[in-house]
């Protein structure tokens, strides 16, 4: 399943545009290696996403194909780890 598509179905971005807005800018990496949207997402793999100041790394439990619930949503994908990182000072 390509990452995008993951990443709106189970939640983590609200829009599948946004999700590859946030790929193509290079805030979503899969195992260490920035990731592009089209980037096949397996079970398993971890995904760091950052959006703004907020990062979140995600274990990919199970794929789904449409939108999922939010009461399912721990299914198929866990948190592992999240921050907020600080902003750089001004220059």
């Amino acid at each position: 399943m390509r990452l995008d598509k993951y990443l709106k179905n189970v939640g983590i971005v609200k829009r599948r545009t946004l999700a590859k807005r946030l790929s193509d800018e290079g805030n979503v990496q899969i195992g260490g290696s920035t990731a592009k949207p089209s980037t096949v997402v397996h079970p398993g793999d971890r995904i760091r996403v950052q959006i703004g100041m907020q990062i979140a790394e995600y274990e990919v439990l199970e794929l789904s194909e449409r939108a999922v619930p939010k009461s399912e949503r721990d299914r198929y994908a866990r948190l592992v780890h999240s921050e907020r990182v600080k902003p750089l000072d001004d220059l």
